[in-house]
C-alpha cells in the first residue's frame, strides 16, 4: 500500500515545501560563495513549525574572511533565481561586532531568517552600515547618564511596553515631539515596522524580552522566552533570534519574568550576553524577588530599575495621577526616574495630552539609555 501511494504521488511534497527547499539550497549556495560554511552555523531552529507561518532561523558566526558587504546582493540574486526575494534587511554594530539580519521568502512571507555576526576588525568585512537611513535625528541628543537633576526639576524616561501588536497606536506615539523609549516584543506582527517607525522618528528602541513568570498573565504565549534551566548557549541563541526580529535595539527590559528574574544562574547568562552585545538592561521589577539588577551590576552592565508603573489601572485619571507621582519622585530623590506604561489606547491618549504640557512646564524627558549607569 505504501509503495502504491508513493507511485501515485500521494506523499509528494506540496508547493510550499518545494519552495522552501529550493530557497534553502539557493541560500546555502550564496553562503558558500560569500565565504560562510556550514561549520560557521551556531544555531538552527524551525519557528512556528507546522503552521502556515513556519520559517527557518539560522545564526552564523561569520569568519573574518567572509564578505558580508557582498552577502545581501549575492543572497538576493540567488533567491530571485528560485522566485524568492529579500523580505527584510538590517545591518548594525553592537560593540565590536557587525550584525547583519536578512529575511528571505516569497512576497512578504518569510521562509528563511538569517543572522550573521562578525568581528569589526575582520579582513574583508567591508565598511559597516547602520541599516536604512534615519529620517530624523534623536528627539533629544544623548547627554549621557546623570546622577542628579537640577533641583526642583523633574527628569524622567518613559518606556512603552508591549509594542509590536498595534502599529497604528505606535505611530501615534512616535509623532509626539517628546523622547520615548518603545519596548518591542519579538515575533509580534508589527515588531519590525514598529522599530523602523520609532527609529525614523528619532525615538529609542528597546527589546521587550519575555522571561519565564511564576504565573502567566499574558494570553499571548511568546515564541521566544528565557526560562530557568536554560544553558548559556541557549540563552544567547534566543537573544540572537529576538534581536534579528527587532532592529535598532539599544537595550532590553523584561516582559513578565517573576520566576526567571529570581534565578541568579539564568540572569547571569542573560546579563553576560547583553554585555557582549553592548546593550543595557532595565529591570521592570515584576516581582519583589528579582535579582536581575544586582546581577547586571555584578558584571558591570549598564542597568537601572523601573520606578513607577504608569498604567497599572487602565483609567485615564489614574494614569495622569501616576505620571504626577513619577515627576514628584524625580524631584524628591533629585535623580532621573523611570516610568513604564503599555501600548494601550487610554495610555496613548493621556501621553498625547499630558507630555507636551509637562514639557512646557520644564519637565525633561529622556531616553532609557540616558538614565542607565
Amino acid at each position: 500500500l505504501y509503495t502504491w501511494a508513493q507511485n501515485k504521488g500521494l506523499f509528494s511534497p506540496g508547493k510550499r515545501e518545494l519552495e522552501s527547499e529550493s530557497l534553502r539550497k539557493a541560500v546555502n549556495e550564496a553562503l558558500l560563495e560569500s565565504g560562510i560554511h556550514k561549520s560557521d552555523m551556531a544555531f538552527e531552529k524551525s519557528v512556528a513549525a507546522g503552521t502556515a507561518d513556519e520559517y527557518e532561523y539560522r545564526e552564523f558566526d561569520a569568519p573574518p574572511s567572509a564578505r558580508l558587504d557582498l552577502l545581501r546582493a549575492v543572497l538576493a540574486k540567488k533567491a530571485s533565481g528560485v522566485g524568492a526575494n529579500v523580505v527584510a534587511f538590517d545591518e548594525s554594530v553592537h560593540g565590536q561586532k557587525r550584525v547583519l539580519a536578512i529575511d528571505l521568502g516569497f512576497g512578504r512571507v518569510k521562509r528563511q531568517c538569517l543572522l550573521f555576526t562578525q568581528p569589526m576588525s575582520g579582513a574583508g568585512a567591508g565598511p559597516a552600515r547602520a541599516g536604512p537611513p534615519i529620517s530624523a535625528p534623536p528627539k533629544v541628543q544623548p547627554v549621557g547618564s546623570r546622577a542628579t537633576v537640577t533641583s526642583g526639576t523633574a527628569e524622567v524616561a518613559i518606556i512603552v511596553d508591549d509594542c509590536g501588536y498595534n502599529l497604528a497606536l505606535a505611530k501615534r506615539l512616535v509623532q509626539l515631539d517628546c523622547p520615548l523609549t518603545l519596548s518591542i516584543m519579538p515575533m509580534t506582527p508589527f515588531a519590525g515596522e514598529t522599530a523602523r517607525a520609532a527609529n525614523a522618528a528619532g525615538d529609542e528602541v528597546m527589546l521587550h524580552l519575555p522571561l519565564e513568570p511564576v504565573e502567566r498573565l499574558d494570553p499571548h504565549i511568546p515564541e521566544i522566552e528565557i526560562k530557568c534551566g536554560q544553558g548559556e548557549r541557549e540563552v544567547a541563541n534566543l537573544i540572537g533570534m529576538a534581536l534579528a526580529n527587532v532592529p535598532y535595539v539599544k537595550g532590553v527590559n523584561n516582559h513578565e519574568g517573576s520566576k526567571a528574574c529570581a534565578d541568579p544562574v539564568v540572569m547571569r547568562f542573560l546579563m553576560d550576553e547583553l554585555k557582549r552585545r553592548d546593550l543595557y538592561f532595565i529591570d521592570s521589577r515584576t516581582s519583589a524577588e528579582t535579582v536581575a539588577y544586582s546581577v547586571a551590576k555584578s558584571v558591570a552592565l549598564k542597568a537601572s530599575c523601573r520606578d513607577v508603573f504608569i498604567d497599572n489601572e487602565n483609567d485615564r485619571q489614574a494614569i495622569k495621577a501616576a505620571l504626577k507621582r513619577l515627576l514628584a519622585l524625580s524631584i524628591r530623590l533629585n535623580r532621573p526616574a523611570i516610568g513604564i506604561c503599555h501600548l494601550r489606547r487610554p495610555t496613548v491618549a493621556v501621553l498625547e495630552e499630558e507630555l507636551p504640557v509637562l514639557r512646557e512646564r520644564g519637565c525633561r524627558f529622556v531616553f532609557a539609555s540616558d538614565v542607565v549607569k
